[in-house]
């Protein structure tokens, strides 16, 4: 008898937050039995045309109440518990794949729950957990006491990129598995990159594009000195931001300048701005920021950056893993000082060199590839079935 796998994430499509693109890409292609449990968030984005291919259970409340469970997490969470352990009580499955976001809500009370129904628990750390949590919070408080417990008695812990798998080895010696940020499917061939990318090159106006959500931990700060490399750039670059943050708060965080257009569209209509684009921009702080988290995230918004015909700029720090894979496997072109100057000359050098773009295009391609759901979703499928309770 096939066993059906669970999935648990804080937030699924249709909401349009990065772990959400990371489970439904991630899971688009298990061809086994699975069923998915999440919440909601006040206010998130939802893109009705980004929906899931599984059946999902929401934990979803009216506007002003759901404002109230996200406000209070200490009131939040055991509903949460009670949702989930009705649930997976009636799913009964295999086991629980459950994605671990920095409030730890959805992660915590569905491994309690398997505890009590013994249920095996795998965890997908999507962040560093108590390092991104703020001190003195429920959250804080509720990642110091489980974290040591979890990453104890789980059966797998899964990270995502190796400065993470390293980084939790060294606080928590135990096995660890692997699985990346995976690419749903490659919607282009190469042939038809290289055609997009030459009519580009022959544009006189050079679009810049930034996608994905405001981060104070990740980064805030680098977004801060992008804005002030624009005024410098010169006037046939065309600057556009494409950020859930309304203009008038992007104002108030330092990120507002008259040349650059502010606007959030949906997950399709994102992804064709970005083949259009000259250039795609993919900041990480180099301070004002947390600092173990820039240096072992993997940002979602590289995976349709990856695949969009469109070279990537990385203005990172050398010890984050996005300069690291950027620089090992050759999908974006690598700023790794903080350095207004040397970004400016980074971005337009690049916009000027077709060959680095045609280089940079092929290596991104390539780690798209290696990076294809498919590969591990099968993974998953054979953990499942050699998982014993």
């Amino acid at each position: 008898m096939k066993k059906k796998l669970a999935v648990v994430c804080k937030t699924l499509p249709p909401l349009v937050i990065g772990s959400t693109v990371l489970m439904n890409n991630l899971f688009s292609t298990y061809e086994g039995e699975m069923e998915a449990f999440a919440g909601w968030e006040y206010g998130a984005r939802a893109d009705h045309s980004f929906s899931p291919s599984y059946k999902v259970s929401y934990l979803r409340f009216p506007g002003i109440i759901q404002r109230i469970m996200d406000k209070f997490a200490f009131i939040y969470f055991p509903v949460i518990r009670f949702f989930l352990h009705h649930k997976l009580k009636h799913s009964r499955p295999g086991a629980v794949f459950a994605a671990c976001t920095p409030d730890g809500l959805f992660f915590v009370a569905s491994y309690q729950v398997c505890k009590k129904l013994g249920i095996p628990f795998w965890g997908h750390m999507h962040d560093l957990w108590v390092e991104n949590t703020r001190p003195g919070s429920f959250n804080r408080k509720l990642a110091e006491h489980w974290e040591p417990v979890i990453f104890k008695s789980a059966q797998k812990i899964i990270c995502m990129t190796n400065h993470q798998l390293e980084y939790y080895r060294k606080k928590y010696p135990r096995d660890y598995e692997l699985i990346p940020h995976c690419v749903k499917q490659i919607e282009n061939s190469r042939s038809s990159l290289h055609k997009t990318l030459g009519l580009k090159q022959e544009d006189k106006i050079k679009n810049i594009l930034y996608t994905g959500n405001i981060s104070t931990a990740m980064n805030l700060d680098a977004l801060r000195t992008f804005v002030k490399v624009v005024t410098t750039l010169p006037k046939e670059y065309k600057i556009t931001m494409l950020v859930s943050t309304p203009a008038e708060q992007c104002k108030a965080l330092g990120l507002w300048h008259p040349r650059i257009s502010y606007n959030w569209v949906s997950v399709s209509e994102a992804k064709k701005i970005q083949q259009n684009a000259h250039l795609l921009f993919l900041p990480l702080s180099f301070k004002n920021c947390s600092e173990k988290e820039v240096q072992t995230v993997f940002a979602t918004k590289t995976l349709d950056y990856l695949t969009s015909g469109t070279p990537i700029l990385v203005y990172s720090p050398a010890t984050s893993f996005h300069s690291w894979s950027a620089s090992e496997s050759g999908w974006g072109e690598v700023v790794s000082q903080d350095d207004e100057k040397i970004l400016l000359e980074a971005i337009i050098d690049l916009t000027n060199n077709k060959p680095r773009q045609q280089e940079l295009i092929e290596c991104a391609y390539n780690e798209a590839e290696r990076r294809k759901a498919i590969h591990y979703s099968y993974i998953i499928s054979t953990w499942l079935t050699e998982s014993k309770e």
